[in-house]
């Protein structure tokens, strides 16, 4: 069995218009969230084995908050691929990871996400997880579960749901 987390990067400052897309910073409201993520992932025994992450400013940075609240969270492998990726090209760098790592976040952005998680669960969707293919909103991190020994048999319609965290709810519980 191995488990991917997608995790949408952190709320992001528009402050700046005259910023490229790519170079928008975290806002505060992201700077607080990130960290609530961190933290239930690492509280629920999601604590992945690698990251990989967008190569955009707000996903770096999202990813330095939460190993700064988490620091057992690996170091960021930086992927220029993941940045406003569409769904197919999200599957398919799952399943290129490396076969040693059995828990795999990948940081990056809507709408490749939420269709990312709909085209790889089975159905199989616990209670308040199907929100995320609604509205997958920032710093929320999905937790799916693949039946497979290699990232490389992973295959569309196979996953389980099995956790959805916003931390907008996280703050209210903690």
């Amino acid at each position: 069995m191995k488990t991917v987390i997608l995790l949408r990067h952190a709320k992001s400052s528009w402050m700046d218009s005259e910023l490229d897309d790519h170079d928008r910073p975290l806002n505060r409201r992201g700077k607080r969230a990130a960290p609530v993520t961190a933290l239930w992932i690492k509280r629920n025994g999601y604590l992945p084995d690698r990251v990989v992450c967008s190569t955009s400013r707000r996903t770096r940075q999202t990813v330095k908050r939460m190993r700064a609240a988490v620091p057992d969270l690996p170091e960021p492998v930086l992927e220029p691929g993941l940045y406003l990726a569409a769904p197919q090209s999200i599957v398919e760098l799952v399943s290129t990871q490396p076969e040693a790592s059995e828990r795999v976040m990948l940081v990056g952005h809507q709408p490749g996400l939420s269709a990312c998680a709909r085209a790889l669960v089975n159905g199989s969707v616990r209670p308040g997880c199907h929100r995320a293919f609604e509205h997958f909103p920032t710093a929320a991190a999905a937790v799916l579960q693949l039946p497979v020994d290699r990232w490389s048999d992973v295959t569309l319609h196979t996953a389980e749901f099995v956790d959805f965290a916003m931390p907008r709810e996280l703050d209210a519980v903690h």
